[in-house]
């Protein structure tokens, strides 16, 4: 089934404009996307291996979910969504809050914090988007990374800098 997005200027408003995923963008126009890190403890984040078979950074690991906000989604609608489709969870119970916004390329990215206690055996997989998950530490992200079996990202040190200084609420 396809995708449709909205389009924004830089700024974030959004024009009168939806495109095909797939479609050109032109310049000075973004679309949305949404990235979640879910905490599951003080210490542990939940990752996901993407599929080989992904286009853009195939069999790497990435956030624990995350894609593009589809037509009429705002971001956090499209973060719950995409917890739902890729790793079989509902995430709309927990503590979710929005930790960055970054503009690049033709892309305008929501950063998300969620607070959620997981057990990896209560998640269902999406095979072509996801080929594993895992829980880990700051420290084994960062070691993923420096290996190159990790996408990286410019907001990673910033994000889980002020990350650690917010206590966990594990309400759910």
């Amino acid at each position: 089934m396809a995708e449709f997005w909205d389009v924004y200027s830089k700024s974030g408003k959004r024009k009168n404009r939806v495109i095909k995923r797939g479609d050109k963008m032109l310049n000075g126009e973004y679309h949305l996307v949404s990235e979640g890190w879910i905490r599951v403890d003080e210490d542990h984040y939940l990752i996901q291996k993407r599929s080989k078979n992904k286009k853009l950074f195939g069999d790497m690991w990435y956030c624990s979910v995350g894609g593009s906000v589809l037509a009429g989604e705002e971001p956090k609608e499209g973060l719950i969504r995409e917890a739902r489709e890729e790793i079989g969870i509902d995430i709309s119970d927990a503590r979710i809050r929005l930790k960055r916004i970054i503009v690049e390329s033709f892309g305008i990215f929501y950063i998300y914090l969620i607070d959620k206690k997981i057990k990896l055996e209560d998640l269902v997989l999406q095979e072509d988007e996801v080929s594993e998950v895992k829980i880990v530490t700051l420290e084994e992200i960062f070691e993923l990374i420096e290996n190159g079996d990790m996408i990286k990202l410019d907001y990673y040190e910033k994000f889980f800098d002020s990350v650690k200084k917010i206590p966990i609420s594990l309400d759910n």
